[in-house]
């Protein structure tokens, strides 16, 4: 919300709203089927009795199912009363709106979160019961190394700034309008695109080109200037 441009704010919102609800009644399908399917039976042979431990896997299972489940609702209440409250607003009121609830966005959003891991741990505890502990091992490393990247991914987006030298996020756009044409200062996936992928490299300094004119700068490279070098 800090780099929101205030004039769309509204529609943007609206849209937010929308798809985290669409999103949080998918993942609430799954859940609902989770609870309501027959209790898991393993798919391997066992010589040891294993009755008490599959019920409690399977208790396990509905509750986290039930957990996400519910998260899964109050996101999309959430987004519902949201969407009903600031539908007849203008623009201009709808930005007291958020000054008023600032949660609103946050808030659904956070809840389809929590939804999505329980429900990612509640398939865990059910690889457990129907596949062994080997299968559901390497389903919890993998669902640890997802959850890691999507933290860290989420934490990197929050940081992006659309305002030249604010911070050092900043850079990572800055650089096709200050130093395109120096390659030390480019950021980590740039220099990850290789010299030959010349489509790519116009493509990032185009998308420079535009960002100067809007905002107009008068240093950076122009149009011609990136066709015409035959580096790139």
């Amino acid at each position: 919300m800090e780099n929101a441009d205030l004039d769309i704010l509204k529609d943007s919102a609206k849209n937010c709203w929308t798809n985290i609800g669409v999103t949080a009644a998918l993942v609430l399908t799954v859940d609902a089927a989770m609870l309501q399917a027959d209790a898991m039976s393993p798919h391997f042979v066992s010589e040891d009795e294993i009755g008490t431990e599959l019920e409690i896997l399977q208790l396990i299972l509905d509750f986290l199912a039930g957990i996400s489940l519910v998260y899964c609702m109050h996101s999309v209440l959430s987004c519902v009363i949201a969407l009903v409250y600031v539908e007849p607003l203008s623009n201009t009121d709808a930005i007291k709106f958020f000054v008023a609830n600032p949660a609103s966005m946050g808030t659904p959003a956070l809840s389809i979160g929590f939804a999505c891991f329980y429900t990612l741990v509640a398939a865990g505890i059910w690889v457990v019961g129907t596949s062994g502990i080997y299968n559901a091992t390497a389903y919890f490393v993998l669902l640890a190394v997802i959850v890691g990247f999507t933290i860290g991914e989420t934490i990197d987006k929050a940081g992006f700034c659309p305002e030249a030298g604010r911070t050092k996020k900043s850079h990572e756009w800055q650089w096709t309008t200050e130093h395109w044409d120096d390659t030390s200062k480019w950021p980590w996936f740039a220099h990850g695109v290789h010299k030959d992928e010349k489509s790519i490299l116009r493509v990032f300094l185009w998308w420079g080109m535009v960002a100067i004119s809007a905002i107009h700068l008068t240093s950076g490279p122009k149009c011609e200037e990136i066709v015409a070098r035959e580096e790139w």
